[in-house]
Order: C-alpha cells, then structure tokens, then sequence
C-alpha cells in the first residue's frame, strides 16, 4: 500500500518547477503522448496550488517526480555540470563565511598554555576589528580602536618572516596560516620588562594599567627574548648582525685581528661600554640594557660533577656552600670577548653574545618547591622514552630523553599539577602517588632541564653551548622567581648569600654585572616615563605587538617581530571541545561597527537569496512552451 505523502507548499512548488525544466530541456526524446501526459500533469498541479489544495498538490507533485524519475533522466554532462555549479556556489559561500564572518580552528600546538591547550577546538570571529578582504591580508574597512591590549589575536603570517607559513585554503587557495597570539602592544607605545610583567606607556604619553592589573595575566610570566642569540643574519659578508623582535640590534664585523663588536643604541652604532653599564645612565649601553633584558636570565640545574666541566664555573667552587643541586644563571648578554683572542674563524654563535655566570646552592627544599610549581610541555611516553606531543610518529633517536617507570601515555604539567591527557584532549588529574610525582633530584633536574624541549641535546652534556633549556629567572620585590614562582624569597639566607656575592664579584670584577633586582620601572612610585623611553621597546605606526601565553614555547612578536595592521583578522570567542567556555573574558565589546556591518551584509545576502527564491517558486509556468495538442 502507497503511504500518502504531505508535502509542504514548497516542496509543491519545487517539484513543479523542476519538473518543468526538465520537461522543457527533454521534450524532444518525448513522444506526443508522453508530452500530453507531463503537460497534464504540470497543469493539474499547477491549479491545484492556486486553489490551495494541499492534499491534492501533494499527490500530484508524488506523481510529477516519479515520471520525471522514470521517462526524464538527467545526462552525464548535465548532472556533472549541476554537481560542479552546486560545488562552485558551496566554495564562494564557505570562502566568504569563513573569510569575513567566522571560522572554526583547532590549536595545534602549546604556544597559548594555559589559556589554549593542544586539541582546543575552538570559534573565531572575523568581524572583531575590520571587515576581511577574502583570501588577502586586508581590510575593507578597520577600526584600530577595537584592538585592545591584553585580548587574544588571530592573524595572518603574511610578510612575516615565519617558517612554513604558506598552505592552502580548502585545499585550493594559496593561503597563509593563521595564528594566535595575545595582544600586548599597539602602535606608538613603548613597553619595558621587569620581574615577569611588562610596564608601558601609549603614544599619549598616558601609564598602559591593563598589562599590570587585567587578572587574566596574573598567572602569566611575559619574558623579553626567546633566547639570548635572537635572530642571527649572515647575509652580508663583512657583517654579522644579531636581532631581536627582528630589530638589528648588535653586529659583528670579522677581520683579520679578531672581531669588531657593537651595538645600536637607537641613533648609531656604539662600542659597548660595560663599566658605563655598571653606573646610572640614560642611554642605551649594552645588549642587557635592551627593553629590561637584564632583568632576566636563563638557567639550568647541574650538579657539582657537571659544574666541574665548565672552567670559568669550577674557579669558584670554593666560594660554593654543598648542596644537592645548582641553579646556573646565564645573564647581562654582552659582546664583551677580547676580539684578539678569536681566530678569524673562530665559530660566532655560541661566542657571541656572551653571557655572565651565577651560581646558586640549592636544598631539597628548594627542589620540592619547583616541583610544586612544576610545567612542562606535553609531551607522549612509550616504553619510557619522551618526545613532545605531535611528534609521536616520528622515530627516536639519540636526542630523545628517557622517563623511567612512566606508564606510556600523554602527560603534561601545570601549576605543579600533573595531568594525563585521554581520548579527544580531555585531561585527567593524576593521584599523588603517581611516578610523574618524584622528588628524586635527579629526576626534578632532568623535567626541570628538559621539561619545554623535550630533547637531550639541551642537557649539561650538550655540545652546542647556545642551546640553553627555555627556563627563566627573574626578580619581582626581590623575591627571586623561577617557574613563575617565588621560589626563593628575599629573607632566605641561600638568596642573601648569592646576592652578597653578586655584589662582591661586581666590585672586584670590572667588566662583571652582577644578577640581582634592580627594581621596577617606578620613581617616587610613579612609572617612570623618561626611563621607559629610553630603554624600551617602541611600536612603530600600524604595527602591533604579540606574545604567546606560553613564554618558553611560543615563536611570537620577540622572533617574528611586528605584525602589521593589515594582518590582524579577528579573535577568538568560544571553546567548543574538550573544556566548553567563552574566551572574550569581557575585553571586547560585543556590537561593533564591523561585525554589524557583516551582519546586515549578511542578511541582506540572505533575503536577497530567499526572495529569488521565493520568486523562482511562485512564478507560473508556460505550458504553451511543450509540444503536443493544443
């Protein structure tokens, strides 16, 4: 028995349209009496829509659509044709979706920890701060009021010097990838590093307070270089230039004495003036007076054996107190090595910069406090060897560290807190009694050293001496910090000792600059402006400045440099998978002038669709166009 079908009046319409172009286009493969029967049809249906008889309509359309199924059918050409004009519309209006409205992204790496994580699914709204060109770096329109220091950034890598940025857009549009960042500073303003915060001033002249009081980066340590070295150029064959944030900021010039150093101190190349560096001065004078950077240093834990295989650090093992492990601070890079004692192929990088030494005793006490402030990349376990998630299908080698008696699996740090990551990015908090938990120095050293790279060759043993594990020290009110964490406070007596002997080897040493907290940008308690004009960092014009959350594992505006206007495309807005959440986290506003513009650009396109449509249903149809009887 024929179930009776209820169509709506559209789906009426639909088939007699349909049903009358493809009459209209195979007629003459139809004899007369097929003609009159599809003509009769049409008409049939087509009354019964004028008079509103539904039931009627709808047992009519059935019949059409199953003669045209049976005597109609479409050629190879014409269904292709139709399949590829159907794609062609889908490709225009995902491009112009996805360009100019919103998108959906998934993060592929930590660069944004803690705020994004590895497998964060995620919405992006294009209409943030302009109106996206589709497929360009650019805007039909911008409003660079909308960017608000503090807030999370997509952007194109387009004209920024990023490796393997280039891929496609549904795999047919040359296209540049897309990234995401933290926006910290627009142009005309001028920022300055201390103890993990940044300090600035806008191009008015006016204190930036969101960098220090917006709650959302109070867990955030923001660092001023990625490493010491910066961006090494070879280019010229005279010159070597070192940059950071991709601003030529030291060259070396070779020559048959040795090597020539000097730095930029923002109007022309100067010789470094280290005991200059040493006294109050209000221009820049070494590499550390660059934008706070001697306000910070890189570190790695060694023991006495270790500390024993580096010269200059064994000299002073008699002025060391025992202890279970040593922190060594690498810091106040400078050009300060006697350009005599080079040969003329002596190798660069690992020479220059070079770097102070500073070694402090640590107890056990301090051990467990870094483990309760342990983070780490994530990283995958099998068969007790280690490599960084997304990189678990590449084979091991000899650079691959190894975690005895960690079941295989994926695992992270955080706050001190491990996780095990399971099935679609879900995290699951590991018991106490878990083997990530250990307390064995050994073991603290070895996550502590390898814990953001994940490969031997940034262990104590390693051959290349630039490569320094990503884990920074700095003071913040004299506490030091490490792990973003005061891990040693000023009354401490291990702190004391280490700070009495600082300024012991500063006095006694004339090209020494000791590693200790030089305060924060304040005078009188009051930002002080002049200081940070002239030591920090200036954006310039329609350029803006982006850090990763993640300090120590994200390639950002301290490598690439600025990025310009034009590749700001919008922001993220909502976390779909695994952890559902907003991420506006009340810094932008909801109705801009953009996003109403491509709202009612939106609607417009879509009422001007229904409308044709709408048209295309209701409009009657010629019968007369048919052959046959009259």
């Amino acid at each position: 028995m024929k179930i009776f079908k209820n169509y709506s009046w559209n789906h009426c319409r639909s088939i007699l349209q349909k049903s009358y172009r493809q009459v209209i286009s195979h007629q003459k493969e139809l004899s007369t009496s097929e003609k009159e029967q599809a003509k009769s049809q049409l008409s049939q249906l087509q009354t019964a829509i004028e008079q509103k008889d539904r039931p009627l309509a709808s047992t009519l359309a059935d019949r059409l659509e199953s003669f045209c199924q049976n005597r109609l059918k479409k050629s190879w050409f014409k269904s292709a044709f139709d399949l590829f004009f159907a794609l062609l519309v889908a490709l225009i209006v995902a491009t112009i979706v996805r360009q100019m409205w919103f998108e959906l992204y998934e993060i592929p790496t930590g660069s944004m920890r803690p705020t994004f994580r590895e497998q964060d699914h995620l919405t992006v709204s294009k209409t943030q701060f302009g109106v996206n060109a589709p497929l360009q770096t650019a805007h039909y329109y911008f409003d660079p009021t909308l960017v608000k220091r503090t807030g999370i950034v997509i952007f194109s890598g387009d004209q920024l010097p990023v490796i393997d940025s280039n891929t496609t857009f549904l795999g047919i549009f040359p296209y540049k990838k897309r990234y995401i960042k933290r926006m910290i500073g627009k142009p005309g303003d001028t920022l300055y590093f201390y103890g993990g915060k940044i300090y600035g001033i806008d191009q008015e002249g006016r204190e930036i307070k969101e960098l220090l009081e917006n709650s959302t980066l109070a867990q955030l340590e923001h660092i001023p270089f990625y490493s010491f070295i910066g961006q090494v150029d070879f280019s010229k064959p005279n010159e070597i230039i070192f940059s950071q944030t991709n601003l030529p900021i030291a060259r070396l010039q070779p020559s048959i004495l040795g090597v020539q150093g000097e730095i930029f101190n923002g109007k022309r190349w100067i010789k470094e003036d280290l005991n200059g560096a040493k006294k109050p001065h209000d221009h820049i004078l070494t590499l550390s007076d660059f934008w706070g950077f001697g306000n910070y240093g890189m570190t790695e834990l060694l023991t006495k054996e270790e500390l024993a295989k580096d010269p200059e650090l064994s000299k002073n093992f008699k002025f060391l107190d025992d202890a279970v492990l040593y922190l060594v601070i690498r810091h106040h890079p400078s050009l300060n090595v006697d350009p005599l004692t080079l040969a003329p192929n002596a190798p660069i990088v690992g020479t220059f910069p070079k770097l102070e030494k500073s070694v402090i005793p640590l107890k056990q006490e301090h051990l467990i406090a870094l483990m309760d402030h342990m983070y780490t990349m994530r990283f995958v376990v099998k068969d007790s060897y280690v490599k960084r998630y997304s990189q678990e299908k590449l084979p091991f080698s000899k650079n691959s560290p190894t975690l005895e008696n960690i079941p295989d699996g994926t695992y992270e740090f955080y706050y001190g807190k491990a996780y095990k990551v399971m099935m679609g990015g879900f995290l699951k908090e590991l018991e106490k009694d878990h083997p990530l938990y250990n307390d064995d120095p050994k073991y603290i050293q070895k996550l502590y050293n390898l814990g953001m790279v994940m490969d031997n060759s940034y262990l104590p043993s390693r051959s290349h001496p630039a490569l320094l594990p990503m884990r920074y020290a700095y003071f913040r009110d004299q506490d030091l910090y490490l792990l973003g964490a005061a891990i040693l406070k000023k009354d401490d007596p291990t702190l004391k000792s280490f700070l009495a002997k600082e300024e012991e080897k500063e006095r006694t040493k004339s090209d020494y600059i000791a590693f200790k907290d030089y305060g924060a940008p304040l005078k009188d308690g009051k930002l002080d402006q002049d200081f940070i004009n002239k030591f920090g960092l200036k954006i310039p014009e329609g350029n803006y400045y982006v850090l990763g959350d993640n300090h120590a594992m994200s390639s950002d505006s301290r490598v690439f440099g600025f990025v310009p206007e034009a590749n700001l495309q919008g922001i993220p807005e909502f976390v779909l998978w695994p952890n559902t959440r907003f991420t506006n986290h009340g810094i932008y506003p909801t109705f801009v002038a953009p996003r109403i513009i491509v709202w009612i650009l939106m609607g417009l396109a879509a009422l001007i669709w229904y409308s044709v449509y709408q048209y295309r249903l209701r409009r009657p149809i010629d019968l007369s166009k048919i052959g046959g009887i009259s």
